[in-house]
């Protein structure tokens, strides 16, 4: 084969390899990180932004469950709080169900953990009623919070799901998990912040 034919063929690959990672990023990148609009949540105060930060107390959110009721994270100072970010959409989140349903049911029998999932519902992609098909279709006892404005994901600085953060008792981020994660990972983080 001539050189000027290897250099194409090299150029070739480069352009596929490119196009192939673009497209896996923006598969598994949420919408909200893509394009938001919406304010940043702010600490208590109202002196600023508030994001989350290993070692620091996790930011404050207050989110409406799939009945309509707000849930306030800090409602859940003195518990482990695994706090869950997906959408129905998302094949990675659709694998780990199982495993997140599994550890709500066990971590809900008294074990000083409890995990919440936040919804990505941007209103468009994913709506309130497609996670409550979603839950629904597949029979899960999570605690599923809509976050419909985007506030949570921009203070847990979600640019990809699913996204797990690991709360301690006194509501400092202890570590967060990029991509999938499992019900043996999760009780082993409860475990270690008992």
């Amino acid at each position: 084969m001539p050189k000027s034919d290897n250099k194409i063929l090299l150029v070739l690959i480069l352009v596929l390899v490119i196009l192939v990672g673009t497209s896996y990023y923006e598969r598994y990148q949420t919408p909200d990180a893509k394009q938001s609009t919406q304010p940043e949540t702010t600490t208590d105060s109202g002196t600023g932004p508030s994001k989350a930060v290993k070692g620091k107390l996790a930011p404050e959110i207050s989110l409406d469950d799939l009945n309509g009721q707000p849930v306030k994270l800090s409602d859940y100072r003195g518990k482990v709080v695994i706090l869950n970010f997906w959408a129905s959409w998302c094949r990675p989140c659709k694998s780990e169900m199982p495993d997140l349903d599994e550890a709500a049911r066990e971590f809900s029998q008294g074990s000083g953990a409890v995990l919440l999932t936040v919804n990505l519902t941007d209103g468009s992609r994913e709506t309130a009623e497609t996670a409550r098909k979603y839950v629904a279709d597949n029979r899960l006892a999570l605690t599923v919070l809509l976050d419909t404005q985007s506030r949570a994901a921009n203070a847990y600085n979600i640019t990809s799901i699913p996204t797990t953060y690991i709360i301690d008792r006194q509501g400092v981020v202890v570590n967060s998990v990029a991509g999938p994660t499992t019900k043996a990972a999760l009780k082993q983080y409860v475990e270690q912040l008992r």
